[in-house]
């Protein structure tokens, strides 16, 4: 068997991706895209496709998935948001005003 292939078994296996085949394309896809944007910019220097990089680092159990569990939306920028449409209600009333409206 080749070993530049990642087989439906390596994926099932793997706990990081759940035995996702989706989860498991998006997280070597993140990795390929990041360790591509590295040697661009002349942090690292590539010997191998990203890809064939990033597959061998699933392989090896290297990569993870974190999810977010909440909004990032806090409290205050709530606050804020309806803050500033209550300020903005006698401005849109002047501006209908202005217009006739």
């Amino acid at each position: 068997m080749s070993d530049q292939r990642v087989y439906l078994d390596d994926i099932y296996a793997s706990e990081e991706c759940q035995g996702s085949v989706f989860r498991a394309v998006v997280m070597m896809a993140h990795e390929a895209r990041f360790l591509n944007n590295q040697a661009g910019q002349g942090y690292i220097q590539l010997n191998k496709k990203p890809t064939t990089i990033a597959m061998y680092k699933f392989k090896e159990g290297k990569l993870t998935m974190s999810e977010k569990t909440s909004n990032d939306v806090t409290d205050e920028a709530v606050a804020a948001a309806e803050e500033s449409t209550a300020s903005a209600a006698p401005d849109a009333a002047a501006a209908d005003a202005a217009f006739g409206v």
